[in-house]
């Protein structure tokens, strides 16, 4: 076991950036294969982290002082984005290393030519008088494919696949059959809607995360360089390692946070389980689970509030909510996602006769450690406070910013003494914030196509006529549109392609607008974990020395409960809170049905009963009805729920007292 005694002081050097640093130096190949959230390649030092840390600056200057133009501020951050890109992660060729350095200056040289027709014919976008020319034509393609090779070069295929997938329906139009077929475009009608509109590239959501969401990512990377993670990691594993299973406990705990800070499934991964994918191999389980079980709760801390990795902010936004009404009904069903998490990890325990950590293993949370926890606490804290005092999203995360760094320098004397710690916080901070530009610039691309072709009010149509009979089959469409067009890709782009196309539909169907939103985003985000891509296993497959496919099984059984909220707040909207028509009465109902439906999927999953505390075999028409049990508050229905129950307390004998292997009691 690693020295846990003062993490944020002894700890592992922290790496610059730890996407980067995962990909690096064990997914090097991954994101060509799968299309991860990962890079390609590793990026280099040099004038690419220049460029990023200065990047970051002018970020957080623009929040605390600066007033630009949204048309200044969409087209700079774009292009701040392509110049980040091409210089962290250059273009390669084996046997003229040169041509890499020739490729990539013409990229930015062709990207500068559009910039500056993009310039040139600001005011007629404005104004509406815009008539595309054979020179404005030749730019808007130009552009459109420098963002096209370098988000390649970025997220892998998956991305570039969808939008060139997009931009071939819109051209084919009235070549489609009759669902799909329109009236279809032309090359300066495509390039005038993606590239010189404000509806495409440089549209709304580019504007949204410019704006808001890119100072989230600099608080996560400092977050980070100020060992809050090692922090995190500490003092989740003294409350929860006397617990069985406690060291996959405390990578939960621990994952839940962080995810929720840092705004990306593959840092997560790469900053906490290379501390807690070990931590949970010692304790005895399989590499497989011990992977998956990283990979599931460093998902979910996408759904964690008040942050959510800024998806929050953008789902606030298309909801036109207040960002408070948002982060209160994302609470509960995240509550439940992980109670139904813990279980999973808990019966797996059981069934293979886990103790709980030895003493030895277990640190003493000491009044440091207590003083320590501020570097988490504190910027929460702040964020929190902003968000109530009616600030908006930007100046929220640049207080979370301000917070963060003072408790850095007043709670670690290594990120005191070393203020290139400051820098390279900056430098990862912005490289992240240039990839999610790159990827939400290329889903402008989807959403122009969209939007110009009305292919989403026919999804919508065609789904709420489906619906108005069978909801459920409706809702199981929509999961699976869902989980296709989310693979491969990182949360918030994910979630934004998914609100625009399928959102829509299922409030058509009858679903209330915040209940459609969260339904997507549960499973934008489960598609980090859904096979064949499931890119978040690729990531913590490496670590744990197992096969990423397997590990995506292990994860998905895992975040069962997880794949069932959803459905449950569409049916029973209270569990959001803030939903219309809420009921209290509802909310108790549907909690105690959730909590029999956890107890049932662990047991039934898991074989072995928590009751127990040992394994105790169970037939499988036993199994078959917990699991019909668990599904069915689904559709608020209690019968087959108590049945359930029933069959289980019956098709059980009498618990026993565990007999364990290793030191430690039983919790």
């Amino acid at each position: 076991m690693r020295d846990l005694s003062r993490p944020a002081r002894q700890g592992r050097e922290p790496c610059p950036h730890p996407v980067d640093e995962a990909a690096g130096s064990r997914l090097s190949t991954a994101p060509a294969q799968t299309g991860a959230e990962a890079p390609a390649r590793a990026p280099t030092r040099g004038p690419g982290h220049a460029a990023a840390g200065l990047f970051s600056v002018a970020i957080l200057w623009v929040i605390a002082f600066a007033a630009l133009d949204e048309a200044t501020l969409r087209f700079g951050a774009v292009l701040a984005a392509v110049v980040i890109v091409t210089q962290t992660q250059p273009a390669t060729f084996a046997r003229a290393p040169w041509l890499g350095r020739v490729f990539d200056a013409a990229l930015l040289a062709c990207f500068a030519f559009a910039g500056w027709w993009f310039a040139r014919v600001t005011d007629q976008l404005w104004t509406g008088f815009f008539v595309a020319t054979p020179a404005t034509l030749a730019a808007g393609i130009g552009g459109i494919a420098v963002l096209l090779i370098l988000a390649g070069r970025a997220w892998g295929r998956s991305l570039v696949v969808m939008a060139l997938a997009f931009a071939a329906f819109a051209f084919a139009g009235p070549y489609l059959p009759r669902p799909l077929s329109h009236f279809g475009t032309d090359a300066g009608e495509f390039v005038q809607v993606v590239w010189y509109s404000f509806d495409g590239v440089f549209g709304r959501m580019t504007g949204l995360v410019a704006e808001n969401l890119l100072v989230f990512l600099i608080l996560g990377a400092l977050f980070e360089k100020t060992g809050a993670g090692d922090s995190l990691i500490r003092i989740s594993t003294a409350l929860l390692g006397r617990v069985r299973g406690g060291a996959a406990h405390a990578a939960i705990a621990a994952s839940a946070v962080f995810g929720m800070m840092s705004g990306s499934v593959a840092a997560n991964i790469a900053g906490t389980g290379v501390f807690t994918i070990p931590m949970i191999r010692r304790q005895g389980f399989s590499r497989n689970f011990a992977g998956a079980v990283e990979a599931a709760a460093s998902s979910g801390g996408q759904l964690t509030p008040p942050i959510m990795a800024a998806t929050v902010f953008v789902m606030a936004d298309l909801l036109e909510m207040p960002l408070i009404l948002v982060i209160a009904a994302a609470a509960l069903p995240a509550l439940f996602k992980y109670i139904g998490l813990f279980a999973q990890v808990y019966v797996e325990a059981i069934r293979q006769d886990i103790a709980p950590l030895p003493p030895e293993d277990i640190p003493t949370l000491t009044a440091r450690d207590w003083i320590d926890s501020a570097l988490v606490i504190g910027p929460l804290v702040a964020l929190m406070g902003a968000f109530l005092t009616g600030r908006s999203p930007a100046m929220a995360g640049l207080a979370g910013v301000v917070v963060a760094l003072a408790m850095g320098l007043i709670l670690t004397p290594r990120f005191r003494r070393d203020p290139r710690l400051i820098w390279q916080a900056l430098c990862a901070g912005g490289i992240s914030s240039a990839r999610i530009l790159l990827s939400v610039a290329v889903i402008g691309i989807v959403l122009a196509v969209i939007n110009e072709t009305g292919i989403a009010i026919r999804f919508g149509i065609a789904v709420a006529g489906f619906g108005e009979s069978h909801l459920f089959y409706a809702l199981v469409m929509a999961m699976l549109g869902a989980l296709v067009l989310g693979m491969g890709l990182p949360t918030l782009p994910a979630y934004l392609i998914i609100a625009i196309v399928i959102a829509p539909a299922i409030v058509e169907a009858g679903v209330a607008p915040l209940a459609a939103h969260m339904f997507v985003l549960y499973f934008a985000v489960f598609s980090s974990i859904m096979p064949p891509v499931a890119y978040g296993c690729y990531i913590a497959a490496p670590i744990a020395g197992a096969d990423p496919l397997r590990m995506s099984l292990t994860a998905l059984r895992l975040s069962a409960v997880g794949l069932l909220v959803p459905f449950v707040f569409v049916t029973a909207p209270s569990l959001l809170l803030v939903a219309g028509g809420f009921s209290w009465a509802e909310l108790g109902a549907t909690m105690l049905r959730l909590l029999a439906a956890i107890w049932m999927l662990a047991t039934a999953l898991g074989g072995a009963d928590p009751r127990a505390g040992r394994l105790v075999p169970a037939a499988r028409a036993v199994r078959l009805a917990l699991a019909a049990g668990a599904l069915m508050p689904m559709a608020a229905i209690w019968c087959p729920t108590v049945l359930g129950a029933a069959i289980a307390g019956l098709g059980h004998p009498r618990p026993r007292p565990p007999v364990l292997r290793g030191s430690g009691q039983a919790t």
